[in-house]
């Protein structure tokens, strides 16, 4: 058994399971432009407020360099991935923490829980899941600054959904919030995930980045999102971020 399995805490995994089975199944899921759906409440208050005082410190996170060709991301963007490697490098006092908390997020019962609010829509929407029994999973810390932003893109094809929990100290923000676009030319999708310019779009909607609050959204040919360009000073935008992938 490795030390990161011992460190494993089944009481915080258990607060974890609970707080998400009610927030991750809403009551409906808008299909326009995409599937998609914002919860707020995403975890318990407790358990969300232990969650932003486990957030490490920006030293212990990389850059996304060789990740993207979003020069504003690699300018202002820092990721922790969460695997074995880098949640060994994490200081005692957070670490088991963050072992806990993807032990569970990378856990087949959560990925049929994430997935649970779509199944009714694969048949039409994404067609090629059915059947499918192999994901790979991606589960990682994002840290935002001033000047980040990324231009309405519809993801990978290989990605399956998205799920961005908002980690926000206080403050709701439409401006440092996640937004959906439609196309200005009728009819266009997009099939290999490549960044758009702001002005081929139309803003569909923007989902506030806010305390607790969650966005799930599934891949598919129309599934346009972005992040508008950030201008305000001394931005911190935190962001847990969980993927599922085709392998």
């Amino acid at each position: 058994m490795s030390s990161l399995t011992k460190e494993i805490d089944t009481a915080l995994t258990a607060r974890v399971r609970e707080s998400l089975d009610s927030s991750l199944r809403p009551p409906s899921v808008p299909t326009v432009p995409s599937p998609h759906f914002y919860q707020t409440g995403a975890f318990h208050p407790d358990l969300y407020s232990d969650i932003r005082s486990h957030l490490p410190t920006s030293n212990l996170y990389g850059g996304v360099h060789g990740r993207t060709g979003n020069v504003r991301a690699k300018k202002s963007r820092l990721a922790l991935p969460l695997r074995k490697e880098t949640l060994e490098r994490l200081p005692d006092e957070i670490r088991s923490f963050w072992v806990s908390m993807t032990s569970y997020f990378m856990s087949a019962e959560f990925l049929r829980l994430a997935l649970t609010a779509y199944l009714p829509l694969l048949s039409t929407q994404r067609p090629d899941l059915i059947g499918q029994d192999t994901f790979d999973i991606r589960f990682e810390l994002l840290r935002d600054s001033t000047a980040y932003g990324i231009g309405p893109h519809a993801d990978n094809p290989r990605k399956i959904m998205t799920l961005l929990f908002y980690l926000s100290a206080g403050e709701t923000s439409e401006a440092l919030g996640t937004s959906f676009y439609t196309p200005k030319q009728k009819g266009f999708t997009c099939q290999t995930g490549r960044h758009h310019t702001y002005e081929d779009f139309d803003l569909y909607k923007t989902y506030a980045y806010a305390p607790n609050a969650v966005l799930s959204f599934l891949r598919t040919d129309t599934s346009f999102h972005g992040v508008e360009v950030i201008e305000e000073q001394n931005v911190q935008r935190d962001v847990l971020r969980w993927m599922v992938w085709k392998p």
